[in-house]
């Protein structure tokens, strides 16, 4: 979601702009072929969350509840919502009552890999500060620890599969001496990221990745690759994927004319999640597709729950999405009405990885158990 930017914004790009890029501890990049320390969540799920080999995150934009969960609208994602065949090899799980935590796009992004809350900048999208400048505000809480830190001290791959990103780890110019706005905001048919949004792949904004070109290269790929990875049999142990500002929902119509909004994404999804399904269904895969936001013409009340505010103890207010959950050993055709938002689908992950330790707000979430419950 785009919006303008309030005056407390500004004092907040302010106060990071003296920050020195000297001052930041950036990991050592991590080699994609070096060796792995043992893995210990491999084996191990917490809190009735069941062990998954494989899980997949899949993003869509700003679209609300009973627009995306109509099958006028999306016959494809509701075809797999619907389905109560028994006959085939994944399960289809609904959480009719998932929440988003913000009301722009860059919050809720940041909320699904850190448990960070919606802060000034992030819930401007910032829009109108550099990469640099916003990625600051995210070392703020637990020094910007994040999902991707977690995975690889389990020894646990992982990778963003970025929609039209045009090469590997593309962004803005990532420098203290660059305080432009970015422009890589999608909706463009300029070259080279046209439709690539920078504010809708939450790595970047995290300075341990972003700021580590080998990491962020090996990791935040161009979503073109996903064909090969499934073939290579490379799949990662976590895979976050963001369609497109044309594929997404969010533009309509779209930058190059055609039809956009939830019936493009519909037909995005209809070509895109046959053959992931397929490769999760085979390899004890969960596959999560949900939103960021709900559009702000939805007056449905509360607009949040659970965890998704300051400090955890405040609700979010990014409204209802939904969540569809799909993969072997879920149940069939079942809906779970216990209200969830981004924080415990954080918590969910990683539960589901063994982690013991859980991110900022996440710390205060449930995670989603009764998603995997007979």
């Amino acid at each position: 979601m785009r919006r303008y930017l309030p005056v407390a914004v500004v004092a907040v790009a302010a106060s990071v702009l003296p920050l020195r890029a000297s001052a930041l501890t950036l990991p050592a990049a991590t080699s994609p072929t070096a060796a792995r320390p043992s893995a210990p969540g491999l084996t191990t799920a917490l809190e009735g969350v069941p062990r998954f080999d494989h899980v997949v995150v899949l993003v869509l934009e700003n679209e609300n509840f009973n627009v995306t969960w109509n099958a006028a609208n999306a016959p494809y994602l509701n075809g797999l919502r619907n389905d109560a065949s028994t006959t085939k090899p994944y399960g289809n799980v609904f959480a009719d009552h998932y929440y988003a935590t913000g009301h722009a796009s860059l919050d809720n992004y940041i909320a699904m890999i850190s448990g960070q809350p919606d802060q000034p900048l992030t819930g401007s999208d910032c829009l109108a500060v550099s990469l640099w400048v916003c990625a600051q505000g995210q070392l703020l809480m637990a020094n910007g620890r994040n999902l991707a830190d977690q995975l690889e001290e389990q020894g646990l791959s992982w990778k963003g599969y970025m929609d039209s990103m045009p090469s590997p780890c593309f962004h803005q110019e990532y420098s203290p001496t660059v305080l432009t706005p970015d422009p890589y905001q999608g909706d463009s048919q300029a070259p080279p990221a046209k439709d690539y949004a920078d504010r809708h792949n939450p790595f970047l904004y995290f300075p341990n990745i972003v700021g580590n070109p080998s990491r962020c290269e090996a990791h935040v790929r161009p979503y073109t690759e996903l064909a090969g990875d499934l073939v290579a049999n490379a799949l990662p142990h976590f895979s976050f994927i963001t369609p497109d500002t044309c594929h997404d929902g969010h533009d309509a119509p779209c930058s190059d004319g055609s039809i956009g909004g939830m019936k493009g994404a519909d037909n995005w999804l209809s070509e895109a999640v046959p053959p992931l399904l397929t490769y999760l269904s085979a390899h004890n895969g969960l596959l999560i597709i949900t939103l960021d936001e709900n559009g702000f013409s939805d007056p449905e009340m509360p607009p949040g729950c659970c965890s998704g505010g300051i400090g955890g103890v405040l609700p979010g207010f990014g409204g209802r999405i939904g969540l569809l959950a799909l993969g072997p050993g879920l149940g069939t055709h079942k809906t779970v009405t216990t209200s969830y938002d981004h924080m415990s689908l954080l918590r969910t992950i990683e539960s589901s990885f063994g982690m013991g330790e859980h991110l900022n707000n996440a710390a205060q979430a449930s995670s989603m158990a009764d998603l995997f419950a007979p």
